[in-house]
């Protein structure tokens, strides 16, 4: 997991920080300058806007005063025809409405990056990234960050994909595909529902993970016992498996997909 810093004002943020996100559109406030990007030559780059007609950028500002729910999916739409992979960012509160313009128009989720000022950084199921602290003297926000965020991080962002598997479902009723990992820390898998010639994808279902160790320990990632957890995919998401060497994934699906396997 990384630590992300985000603000108005990029002078603000820690000149040292590793992972940086700042606006690049206008609706009051004026957008970061390429000095203000400079400031961090070696820092992972994040690009936010505010306005859903900006056709730019790696997340969309959903909240008061800047973009609305109802107004997410177009913007992905737009993002998605322009060969991006695109996060929407919003407060644990607004998520429920979010999510139901996609579902309402159609259109499948995109990565969700979910503020929730509690202090504590793990990211909630179904989220990429989660800002916990905000407006941290002398004005800046933190957020936790998966080790690999789609759409924002290219090749050299330190994850090895050590192979792509594709699973033919034998039926839509619950099967079960077992898969080999690295038993390293950085270990998961990364199931990804297929898109179909609209560009959407059918949706499927991951319930339980029962994962084992070199040590015949289990490390299951059980996501269905965990609060919240939203079972339905209709775009890829990243399941944590540090530790362990084989899996059980329990899936539901009418359509092939892939994993990817996560070193």
């Amino acid at each position: 997991m990384r630590t992300m810093y985000d603000a108005v004002t990029a002078a603000n943020i820690p000149a040292d920080a590793r992972m940086v996100a700042g606006y690049i559109d206008r609706i009051r406030l004026p957008p970061w300058t390429p000095a203000d990007w400079a400031r961090f030559p070696d820092a992972v780059k994040v690009t936010i806007v505010k306005k859903a007609s900006t056709n730019d950028g790696h997340v969309l500002d959903v909240e008061p005063g800047d973009a609305t729910p109802a107004e997410a999916p177009g913007w992905v739409r737009l993002r998605r025809a322009a060969g991006a992979d695109p996060t929407i960012y919003c407060n644990l509160s607004t998520w429920p409405s979010v999510r139901s313009a996609f579902s309402s128009a159609g259109v499948a989720e995109p990565h969700y990056w979910i503020a929730q000022y509690n202090g504590d950084p793990a990211i909630p199921a179904g989220a990429v990234a989660k800002q916990y602290r905000g407006n941290v003297p002398p004005g800046y926000d933190v957020s936790s960050v998966a080790d690999y965020w789609p759409g924002v991080d290219g090749p050299s962002s330190g994850v090895e994909i050590m192979e792509r598997i594709t699973v033919t479902p034998p039926n839509a009723a619950e099967n079960a595909v077992r898969v080999f990992l690295s038993g390293g820390p950085g270990a998961a898998v990364i199931v990804r529902p297929r898109l179909g010639g609209d560009g959407f994808a059918k949706p499927m279902w991951v319930g339980d993970i029962y994962a084992w160790g070199n040590d015949h320990q289990g490390v299951g990632h059980n996501p269905a016992q965990t609060g919240g957890y939203n079972s339905k995919l209709t775009s890829h998401r990243r399941y944590d498996l540090p530790g362990a060497v084989w899996a059980d994934i329990n899936y539901s699906a009418a359509e092939p997909f892939e994993i990817d396997i996560v070193g």
